[in-house]
């Protein structure tokens, strides 16, 4: 059963009813492919939902790339599918690897009759030939996930190529109507072929942090036990808004002379944060823990969870910290997503330190604000953005659609 919504620009896409009931008895064979280039968001995502995807219904199989910055999630992807091998059908490694790559691609899906391929790029670029060989070695049904949306017009033929590679997929999934809104926007987006199913996190996963755990925490990060702490868990990256929040803290520290911010995560921008920080006179202040497999404890640490991205959509990150019981404040927002300004946490105006400074202030000048805003982010994720139901949906997905071609 689908139930076809119309959102306020008046466009149509499908969503897909978690209830609905299906013929258990055949396994689908369905592949999540992943182009990872580092670990982020995208990853945990299709982590999770290789986890939680019901075998009773499907065989779930994976490939990602050989790529050392990666690696980490692929031994992590390994533990949770029912089979995987790392394979790399693109240029990362050069062109006469990538074709060596390619036909092992090919070989590797015949091998194991994939009928559902669910392509993940980190971004709306990419994939076309992992496309076009999936197509070759007989597999029936192909959906796309592109965890970035373009947030400006592309060049005309970058355009026109990825308006005929959405032309040729089967299924569109969107991480939630932000994304789906802004893909839209600059990409050829079609309405009775698109998903909008949330991100989503394993709340089970996220319990209190012991004390003593939070406090050495501190010590070992030089962080005073009396510090109120801002941070933040993501990828350093140009399109974070990490200059933003970087920005916004000597304001901060005027109306709050006790606080800390703690960047947690790694990229290509670290040097430039570092840099910035002293400029401004805040690097007595902030501390860099470079990247972190587990970021529970650290999140545990926030007092106030800022996620400054100026065009995001549905965080892996952010629902993390929600999961926590974080007091949130996000610079995106809208229908459909996790933050309900003034319930859920705050949306502050994107690219604008003053407005991130003072939604943060408002937080921690208010310790009972901060613990309602925490309480009901947890709610938030625990009703709306759970894991299970992410997988349950997507596997509707697949299911409907290999049903409707058999």
């Amino acid at each position: 059963m689908t139930h076809v919504l119309v959102p306020q620009s008046q466009s149509v896409r499908t969503q897909i009813n978690s209830e609905s009931a299906f013929n258990t008895a055949d396994r689908i064979r369905v592949l999540l492919f992943a182009n990872s280039v580092a670990v982020g968001g995208m990853e945990e995502h299709v982590e999770l939902l290789g986890r939680h995807l019901d075998r009773e219904k499907f065989e779930v199989f994976g490939i990602c790339p050989d790529w050392e910055p990666t690696e980490k999630f692929s031994q992590a992807f390994r533990l949770v599918v029912d089979h995987a091998v790392n394979i790399t059908p693109d240029r990362r490694h050069g062109r006469w690897k990538q074709f060596a790559e390619t036909l092992r691609f090919f070989r590797q899906l015949r091998k194991w009759r994939i009928q559902v391929m669910h392509m993940h790029s980190t971004t709306y670029r990419g994939q076309t030939l992992a496309f076009l060989v999936a197509r070759l070695a007989g597999v029936g049904r192909i959906y796309v996930t592109e965890h970035l949306a373009p947030d400006a017009a592309l060049p005309f033929f970058e355009r026109l190529s990825r308006d005929l590679f959405s032309r040729m997929v089967d299924g569109i999934v969107c991480v939630s109507e932000k994304n789906y809104r802004a893909r839209a926007l600059h990409i050829y987006t079609p309405h009775d072929r698109t998903f909008v199913v949330n991100n989503g996190v394993d709340v089970e996963e996220f319990t209190p942090i012991a004390d003593a755990h939070l406090s050495e925490l501190r010590r070992q990060y030089e962080i005073p036990p009396d510090a109120q702490i801002v941070g933040t868990v993501v990828r350093f990256e140009p399109e974070k808004g990490l200059h933003d929040l970087m920005n916004a803290f000597p304001t901060i520290r005027v109306a709050c002379p006790n606080a800390y911010l703690l960047m947690v995560g790694d990229g290509s921008l670290r040097a430039d944060l570092e840099q910035q920080a002293q400029i401004l006179g805040i690097g007595d202040y902030v501390r860099f823990t470079g990247f972190q497999s587990d970021p529970r404890p650290f999140l545990g640490l926030i007092d106030a969870f800022v996620l400054p991205v100026p065009v995001g959509s549905m965080s892996i990150g952010l629902l993390e910290a929600m999961a926590m019981g974080r007091a949130v404040v996000i610079t995106f927002g809208g229908k459909g997503e996790a933050v309900v300004h003034g319930e859920s946490g705050f949306c502050a105006e994107p690219r604008n330190p003053e407005s991130i400074a003072h939604f943060v202030t408002t937080i921690l000048q208010n310790p009972d604000l901060q613990h309602i805003l925490g309480e009901a982010a947890r709610r938030r994720v625990e009703e709306e953005f759970s894991a299970q139901g992410v997988a349950c949906k997507l596997g509707n997905v697949y299911r409907q659609g290999y049903d409707n071609v058999r």
